[in-house]
């Protein structure tokens, strides 16, 4: 039975959540539909995590995306309802806070946005990058979707009209009545603990909302969990599929092509005309990927621009492609090379960055359910899934978690995995 549903905007964000639960024994699937039919959910699934795809979404769209699920969770009777946000607050943040609270008929939300083991904290409602306020740390020159505002206060009202309330780091009493959206301090992993085991006390865990840094101590609160996954076995060889733009991903990137990892990338023509995948040049550069990835421990596969040459963000100008349409195409071209690449018995264990990446081959592949195994690093997620009858492997992660030696890192790992150590 669904003892606690997750509602994530993004596909990473619903692996990254999912698997606090999966690491800790709890059945747990992520499924890559908003459209939820209940009564087929295995009866043994403890934590069902749905991916909305609705980060890129107008706020009405995604208003309504969650308030169908959300109305339709509290009919049938699911008593822990998540709404999963970005720890940098992308997205739809306070539409898809707001349609949770009045599809749910409670109240209000108890909102920790806090990832502090990432070092995003939250302080006075003021939510920092490493210490720098997020409007003016790297997210907010995202090219894509720059966060405009650090306080969580004006995140919300830019796209929702209900109160919001800086509860600091407790739940204050004057507040247990109040209905819109509370939101809590934290700048430690012992201040999350502290603020949920206080909502648990008052009945208040009903309707939450946070990112993975909140998601992390719920198994635990809500009692949920069993006998932990085994790792599974694990190429030592690995393909990085960036599909980030985030500067963060490119200096990790950077650094391990730096290391003599071979990386490869699309020019702007390819990387926009989904119909380029099948063409004989396509295959070329597929099989030249393909045995790159037999020969060495690390090979990139990078949807950003190289060095030389004109940008993808002036081509698409030039030929009237939007920024929404450009998104697409990449996601599209990236997931259907790596669909080719499986088709033809790649072995590799492939990594991919960035949730419009690996939504991109989920959609392509035609994959419904994948389930969270555990993390190898903080936000760096192993998941399994099964494809044309093959269970496969893959590791994700959002594009702006990591230090720049990860990927290198990873790679050590997975050769102690194979030497079993």
């Amino acid at each position: 039975m669904i003892k606690l549903l997750i509602i994530s905007d993004d596909f990473t964000g619903a692996l990254d959540t999912g698997v606090q639960f999966a690491e800790k024994g709890a059945r747990t699937y992520v499924m890559v539909d908003s459209q939820i039919d209940y009564t087929k959910i295995s009866s043994n699934i403890e934590v069902l995590v749905i991916d909305t795809e609705t980060r890129h979404l107008d706020k009405t769209e995604a208003y309504k995306t969650v308030f169908s699920i959300v109305q339709e969770a509290s009919k049938i009777g699911i008593p822990y309802i998540y709404k999963k946000t970005d720890s940098v607050l992308r997205g739809n943040i306070g539409a898809e806070l707001t349609a949770a609270v009045q599809a749910s008929g409670r109240r209000h939300i108890n909102f920790i946005p806090a990832f502090p083991q990432m070092n995003r904290t939250t302080v006075n409602g003021i939510h920092y990058i490493n210490g720098i306020p997020l409007a003016q740390s790297v997210f907010g020159k995202d090219p894509f979707e720059p966060v405009r505002y650090s306080d969580i206060k004006e995140i919300i009202a830019s796209q929702s009209e209900v109160e919001t309330y800086i509860m600091g780091k407790k739940p204050i009493e004057s507040h247990t009545s109040a209905e819109g959206i509370l939101v809590y301090d934290s700048s430690s992993k012992e201040d999350i603990e502290n603020i949920a085991t206080e909502l648990m006390k008052k009945d208040e865990m009903h309707l939450i909302a946070g990112c993975a840094g909140f998601a992390s101590i719920l198994p635990k609160i809500l009692k949920l969990g069993g006998k932990q996954p085994q790792i599974p076995e694990l190429s030592k060889n690995m393909l990085i599929v960036c599909g980030s733009v985030n500067p963060v991903s490119v200096a990790q990137c950077d650094y391990a092509e730096s290391k003599g990892a071979p990386r490869y990338q699309l020019t702007p023509e390819q990387k926009l005309n989904p119909d380029w995948v099948e063409s004989h040049d396509a295959y070329t550069f597929i099989r030249e990927l393909y045995d790159s990835c037999e020969k060495n421990p690390i090979v990139i596969f990078d949807s950003n621009d190289g060095k030389d040459g004109e940008s993808t963000t002036v081509y698409a100008q030039k030929k009237g492609i939007t920024l929404d349409k450009m998104r697409t195409c990449i996601m599209t071209v990236m997931g259907r090379i790596l669909e080719r690449l499986i088709d033809a018995g790649f072995n590799s264990t492939i990594f991919i960055m960035g949730g419009d990446s690996l939504v991109g081959f989920i959609h392509q592949a035609g994959i419904k359910v994948i389930s969270p195994v555990c993390e190898l690093d903080c936000g760096v997620v192993l998941s399994q899934f099964e494809y044309k009858g093959k269970t496969l492997n893959v590791i994700s992660k959002s594009g702006g978690f990591g230090k720049e030696t990860l990927f290198n890192d990873l790679s050590a790992m997975l050769s102690k995995l194979n030497e079993g150590k």
